[in-house]
């Protein structure tokens, strides 16, 4: 402590206080000295204060001074700042002299930061931080040393997706004979996608020379085309192939038929497919990608509109997004019924031709498929469970209002067959059909017209003769 005189017979107390101050000075600098000297020496303090100058030095590049603080013994994958060791550090620079002094002085190629690897960090590295050049030497000196090309990260992503990704093209060339080409990640993404998303044309068009499947749909049935055009990339919409570009029109146009072919071949109690409704339906609930699956089976509209999720299950259907989607389209479809006035109908005193025949046809019978099927709908889905007691004469109103809708349309397919039998029977095709079309009628008119003409000509030859 700091000598201080004794001024207490003085009358002059200020020197005492004055005193008392210089006292609590000389104490404030002695604890401080004491506080900076022990936080010095201590070792997790040091290591912390380590940490940050070779963080420093690992961001600058610095080789020399990297070197420097591992060889004064430092760990080489030591957590330098979150997480961040120093060969990701390196990796995620693209400095390829950085990493291969750390990967001398045995970093852990596969250590990862949150699940990425130092090889994904390399992939993802810009071409403005590091040329691409120098990042693809950093990639092949990871993988030389045994880096996991294979590795995913939390949302499954491979090194080559970060790769195609960042729109390194030589990075896919490299690691794409190393990796998994049918790897999809939480989104369904393959490599094609990310090639896709990050508007690199070479990358896309490398990925597709290589057999990259392009009509595969994500979790929200987009294509990598989609994702093309929905980002107006369209020079890489150029590089796919045109029919594939509207493939579902080509599945359509395939399974259209005309009105002979829809029962062309049906026996006996075998209900037309109506395929083009089905994918009505598909579209409707944005199920375009399951189109490809339903048309290689033999399923109708009626099978269909009273499907079950294991039923759709045993078609190919197998993820439950996509059963999800078809089941709450078909369960909105029979909720609300038909109208009796949707049936087509021609007036009696209107012109009446073939082709509103066939159309009144094909409207009855789709109206009598969709009811019946939303009687097999009802009928699989029925527990006691589902409806209570207050409900039950609710329902059996419900099902005979639609029994007799079936009946009213049946009613109507009777009544057209017998006409289209007396039109297969006639000689002369006809176009059409009028109240009076079974009558033969002369064209008595005509005739008065053409004899009265005659006769006034003949007339007024024999005035002109007399």
């Amino acid at each position: 402590m700091a000598f201080c005189p004794d001024f207490s017979d003085s009358d002059d107390s200020d020197m005492s206080d004055d005193c008392d101050y210089q006292n609590f000075k000389a104490q404030v600098r002695s604890s401080n000295r004491v506080r900076i000297k022990s936080q010095i020496q201590t070792e997790e303090d040091k290591r912390e204060l380590q940490a940050k100058v070779l963080f420093s030095a690992l961001s600058s590049g610095n080789v020399q001074t990297v070197a420097e603080h591992l060889d004064s013994g430092l760990d080489v994958n030591i957590n330098v700042q979150d997480g961040w060791t120093p060969l990701l550090l390196a990796a995620s620079f693209g400095n390829p002299d950085l990493t291969n002094e750390l990967i001398k002085r045995g970093a852990d190629v596969n250590l990862g930061r949150d699940e990425c690897s130092a090889l994904m960090m390399a992939c993802n590295c810009p071409n403005s931080t590091s040329p691409f050049t120098e990042s693809l030497n950093v990639i092949k000196q990871l993988v030389e040393n045994g880096a996991d090309v294979k590795a995913i990260n939390r949302k499954r992503m491979t090194a080559l997706m970060f790769a195609a990704n960042n729109g390194n093209l030589e990075a896919v060339r490299y690691l794409l004979p190393l990796s998994d080409k049918n790897a999809e990640d939480n989104q369904r993404w393959t490599a094609l996608f990310w090639g896709v998303n990050s508007g690199t044309v070479a990358v896309v068009k490398y990925l597709l020379n290589e057999g990259f499947e392009y009509t595969k749909s994500d979790i929200r049935s987009y294509t990598p085309l989609d994702i093309a055009k929905h980002n107006d990339f369209q020079e890489i919409v150029e590089l796919f192939p045109n029919e594939e570009g509207d493939y579902i029109t080509n599945i359509i146009d395939t399974h259209s038929c005309n009105f002979e072919d829809t029962f062309a071949g049906l026996k006996k109690g075998q209900k037309p497919r109506f395929f083009l409704d089905i994918c009505n339906v598909l579209c409707g609930v944005k199920a375009e990608s399951v189109m490809k699956i339903i048309s290689e089976t033999d399923i109708d509209l009626y099978e269909f509109l009273s499907s079950t999720d294991d039923e759709l299950k045993k078609l190919g259907i197998n993820l439950p997004y996509q059963r999800n989607r078809i089941l709450g389209g078909i369960y909105r479809f029979h909720k609300y019924p038909y109208h009796p006035k949707s049936i087509h109908s021609v007036p009696l005193k209107e012109v009446y031709s073939n082709i509103d025949i066939a159309v009144q046809i094909l409207s009855s019978i789709k109206q009598v498929i969709a009811m019946e099927a939303s009687l097999a709908y009802i009928m699989k889905h029925y527990t006691d469970e589902c409806v209570s007691k207050n409900e039950l004469p609710l329902v059996a109103e419900n099902i005979r209002n639609v029994r007799k809708k079936v009946a009213n349309c049946k009613a109507v397919l009777k009544k057209l067959i017998p006409k289209i039998k007396s039109l297969d029977n006639q000689v002369k095709p006809v176009d059409l059909i009028k109240k009076n079309s079974k009558n033969y009628l002369m064209p008595w008119r005509k005739i008065i017209f053409s004899f009265s003409l005659i006769s006034v000509v003949l007339v007024c030859r024999m005035i002109k003769r007399t």
